[in-house]
């Protein structure tokens, strides 16, 4: 005759606290070594921006207008209208 011998259970519940502990140590140290840095100083510096309607201004004065670049060379900048009439009338001949 044979006799079984039964084992003695455990209770899970000391293996499942050892995992969520083993979890929220994990949670922790990975929180503190990624913790984020000041943001106060990888802010951008403040630029300041012309607004539309001044940068387009300025972009028009540059297409239309006439302006000295450098004397000593001779360089000038011209109206895009003059500009292109010399360059038509350069390769017209």
């Amino acid at each position: 005759m044979r006799e079984t011998v039964q084992t003695p259970t455990r209770s899970s519940f000391p293996t499942i606290v050892a995992i969520l502990g083993a979890f929220l140590i994990f949670y922790v140290i990975i929180n503190l070594s990624y913790e984020s840095p000041d943001t106060s100083a990888l802010a951008e510096p403040e630029i300041e921006r012309p607004s539309l309607a001044e940068h387009e201004a300025v972009q028009s004065d540059k297409l239309t207008g006439y302006s000295v670049i450098d004397a000593a060379s001779g360089k000038v900048r011209l109206s895009i209208d003059r500009a292109k009439s010399l360059v038509v009338s350069e390769n017209a001949d």
